[in-house]
């Protein structure tokens, strides 16, 4: 995505893959678990869930010595909520296993239960402080440490599964989430099958309880032994990763990540967890054409340029839980629409005409409707650009939508349809086109309650005020020039972008209000 005609596929849609589109079930038309639907959110705190020992190896001069210690959680949910089961997000922070908190995960649990879900953020065990030289220098040690902070996870799920009624989720729509070494720990909760299905962590298991791990509470506490950790609803990682890729194998959870992929921390796509050489691991940007090779529903939203914190800052953060809560929400809320979408691609012109077609292939088609091309210049807010009938065909169809002159780096999706209403979005493709546009020319610069745009291109354009969080605080429809009104806007530096009505950038400028 950094180089000129490149384009790619965010969710990495193979060939012959059959992507099902959801619809959505009644208690989600209201926009529950996509959209903030209630106002407040009740916080539970310190609530015990499980004990376990924490090693310490004391810098490796004396033998390791155990300590036992007891591991809490944060439960949210939706203020004045009715519904008698909600779907469960449970976060782990992330510290590189060294540091952090469970409070630092408040606010994605904030978040995701204004969109209506429950939402839990946990305590798992770190390494202490004076054992941290000793297990990175060990790759046998730091496996045991991954492990055990899985095998932490697990007792949480299995927590809730054993309380569901108490605390009034869906023990069968879990999604275990967290930020970096909670990543990392959310992703071992999911994908790991077995203890010999990774050779790397076999010894671990071994050695911390087996593949359900040992942190439960004991007897009387809670009744677990007819539960497990298995049979997940998805998995949200948010700069994540696996030791060994072919641990996403066929029939693992969904998954959506979100990854910077300028991460020197955990890796993009091949490399080595925390910078440890003996360590390599594989990040989001493998993780997804892995998942979509094994036919797993997935989605990476890829931040260009990103760093390993990026993804914890604004406006990133609201964006990737956007994006994170309609991609659970088609998993959470309905039954598949009969539309199976198996290609989704662009191709942009050779030539001058700056140009490019979208196709799309279907497998199967039955009360389908119609596909509405949409464009976006950021990724986030997509705009129409034309719709296109089914063609309803139970064997499936082809479809193509040309693009006119599209300059610099554009976003595509489709919005499928049903004749019920119902509707699902499609992967997105990224066409960065080398048709350059020039700035915009704004008088006066600074500007104190109007500033006129000039040199916009022919043709309809639209005017979008962005402020430095990403917020888009003002647009104004154009034709070669336009005024636009900054009264009620603080003083401050804005972006102001145009983009045509095929959803193509036609210039920036840099705007100064006193």
């Amino acid at each position: 995505m950094k180089t000129l005609y490149t384009l790619c596929l965010l969710l990495g849609l193979a060939s012959g893959l059959r992507y099902p589109a959801y619809g959505q079930a009644p208690t989600c038309t209201t926009g529950r678990y996509a959209s903030n639907v209630f106002a407040d959110v009740t916080k539970s705190t310190g609530i015990v869930y499980g004990q376990n020992s924490v090693v310490n190896y004391n810098y490796g001069f004396s033998p390791p010595t155990t300590s036992l210690v007891t591991l809490a959680l944060d439960f949210y949910e939706p203020s004045g909520d009715v519904l008698a089961q909600r779907p469960l997000i449970i976060f782990a922070f992330g510290g590189s296993f060294i540091n952090g908190q469970r409070t630092d995960m408040d606010d994605l649990c904030q978040a995701f239960a204004r969109k209506g879900y429950a939402t839990a953020t946990i305590d798992y065990r770190r390494i202490p402080a004076n054992s941290v030289l000793t297990v990175f220098g060990s790759p046998a040690l730091l496996a045991d440490e991954i492990v055990r902070a899985s095998s932490d996870m697990k007792a949480a799920v299995r927590f809730f599964r054993a309380n569901a009624a108490t605390y009034r989720i869906d023990p069968a729509k879990i999604i275990v989430a967290g930020y970096s070494a909670g990543a990392i720990t959310a992703l071992q909760t999911a994908y790991i099958d077995s203890e010999t299905e990774d050779p790397t962590f076999t010894a671990a298991y071994q050695n911390n309880g087996g593949l359900e791990g040992n942190t439960d509470l004991p007897a009387p506490n809670s009744s677990l032994p007819s539960y497990n950790a298995r049979n997940l609803a998805g998995t949200f990682s948010l700069a994540g990763g696996v030791a060994t890729l072919s641990v996403i194998s066929a029939g693992n959870p969904p998954i959506f990540s979100a990854h910077g992929d300028a991460d020197t921390t955990v890796p993009y796509g091949d490399g080595y967890i925390f910078g440890i050489s003996s360590y390599p691991f594989h990040g989001s940007g493998v993780i997804h054409p892995q998942a979509t090779s094994v036919g797993i529903v997935n989605q990476l939203y890829t931040l260009v340029g990103g760093t390993h914190t990026s993804i914890r800052q604004e406006p990133n953060v609201t964006a990737i839980n956007t994006a994170a809560a309609a991609f659970f929400q088609s998993l959470i809320c309905a039954a598949p629409l009969p539309v199976g979408l198996v290609s989704f691609t662009g191709q942009l012109d050779v030539g001058a005409s700056c140009a490019a077609t979208l196709a799309w292939r279907t497998a199967s088609e039955l009360n389908s409707q119609a596909y509405e091309v949409q464009a976006s210049a950021d990724g986030q807010a997509f705009a129409p650009l034309g719709t296109l009938a089914s063609r309803n065909s139970p064997t499936g169809a082809a479809y193509t939508y040309r693009i006119g002159s599209l300059g610099g780096m554009q976003y595509f999706r489709l919005k499928m349809r049903d004749f019920g209403g119902a509707y699902t979005y499609s992967p997105t493709v990224v066409l960065t086109s080398p048709c350059t546009t020039g700035p915009l020319r704004l008088a006066p610069n600074p500007a104190h309650d109007q500033v006129w745009a000039s040199g916009l291109p022919a043709g309809t354009v639209r005017l979008l005020l962005y402020n430095t969080t990403g917020q888009c605080v003002a647009q104004v429809p154009a034709e070669k020039e336009a005024s636009l009104n900054l009264a009620g806007l603080p003083p401050g530096v804005y972006l102001l972008r145009a983009v045509g009505e095929n959803g193509a950038a036609q210039g920036s400028a840099r705007l100064v209000k006193e």
